[in-house]
């Protein structure tokens, strides 16, 4: 008689589950960006040393959410690869712009761009993975995507993505503030989470869905997009070296600007955010502070209510794909995460 799986059994599951088919989902689209990158003739060694790099580290995610979205209303993943590709080239590039506003030199143990080739030559980067990208696109017309549903995504890349540029100079503008309020915090988040809705939208553009499933699928987009952020915003609190870049570069996570505001327990954490040498120790103090505050569990809170609106949406469709509700579900946060970080050392 086998044995019972327990809750974080079960996540871990999940989240290798969600893994597996988001690299199967985007793989097409991430070999035809990667080719794409490597393909290209240059003569600068260094322009191409910067491209390999680039090139190094897959993105599924992006390709495999429009494949998923398409499938939904009833559409291929085959009509889905080029714009998939695109959208990398274009997350890439605004990666690269990203690192240099909040001068971040590693990420995820890996140095970035600007942190390895240094700012000039990322921004020339940028600036070729921008062009390829919108070059991309006009593979649509040669595998028949018609006329109106490439024009229909040329427009939503507009509207929304200049939605997303907002957020960012609100998140350059939010830098180091303690004042900032949760719902100004939240509606930033909300604006830069509109990438999200471009891709699922775009997704249900290919598929031919109708009006009404491709703004279900742009809320379900959004949703999982504020979800994501939401989670980030956490896991840098939790993390020594990612909050003291937060707070000494970018603006400070959500859960401790929720934390500060809720009186006496808040009270402890803007002195030790404004220290001028943040060592581990103040640092730990304000994770602390901010799990006491409640900080944390409101945050996984929202995130929870994010992914039941995500699946919500997607009663909406033709389709109710297990994989799209399985990626929102696979967002979620439960407090035993981060607990075990929260005990003495």
């Amino acid at each position: 008689m086998g044995t019972k799986r327990t809750k974080e059994q079960q996540r871990e599951e999940l989240l290798e589950q969600v893994k597996r088919m988001l690299e199967k989902e985007g793989l097409e689209g991430w070999n035809y960006a990667k080719e794409t990158m490597l393909s290209q003739k240059m003569h600068s060694r260094q322009l191409r040393e910067i491209m390999n790099h680039i090139a190094e580290h897959p993105d599924f995610f992006r390709p495999a959410v429009v494949s998923l979205c398409s499938q939904a209303v009833g559409g291929t993943p085959e009509v889905t690869i080029p714009t998939g590709a695109s959208l990398i080239l274009l997350g890439k590039a605004i990666g690269i712009h990203d690192d240099i506003i909040d001068n971040l030199k590693v990420r995820n143990q890996r140095p970035t761009a600007f942190g390895k080739f240094g700012k000039e030559m990322a921004l020339i980067l940028s600036d070729v993975l921008l062009f390829k990208a919108f070059t991309l696109l006009r593979k649509n017309a040669e595998i028949g995507v018609p006329y109106r549903a490439v024009n229909d995504i040329l427009e939503t890349i507009d509207y929304i993505w200049f939605e997303q540029a907002e957020g960012e100079a609100l998140e350059i503008q939010s830098r180091r503030r303690t004042d900032l309020t949760p719902k100004e915090c939240l509606a930033k988040i909300r604006m830069r989470a509109s990438e999200m809705e471009a891709i699922a939208r775009i997704g249900g553009i290919l598929g031919g869905g109708s009006e009404k499933e491709i703004r279900a699928l742009g809320e379900y987009g959004r949703s999982i997009g504020i979800a994501s952020l939401l989670r980030d915003e956490l896991i840098d609190l939790l993390e020594v070296d990612a909050l003291r870049h937060r707070l000494e570069n970018e603006s400070l996570p959500f859960p401790l600007i929720y934390a500060s505001q809720s009186g006496k327990t808040g009270s402890k954490i803007t002195p030790a955010t404004s220290k001028r040498k943040l060592t581990k120790e103040n640092l730990r103090a304000v994770s602390l502070a901010s799990n006491e505050a409640g900080g944390l569990t409101y945050t996984a809170n929202l995130i929870t209510q994010m992914v039941k609106g995500a699946t919500l949406e997607l009663s909406l469709l033709k389709t109710t794909t297990k994989e799209l509700k399985a990626l929102a579900v696979s967002l979620a946060i439960d407090p035993k995460d981060w607990k075990p970080l929260m005990r003495p050392t």
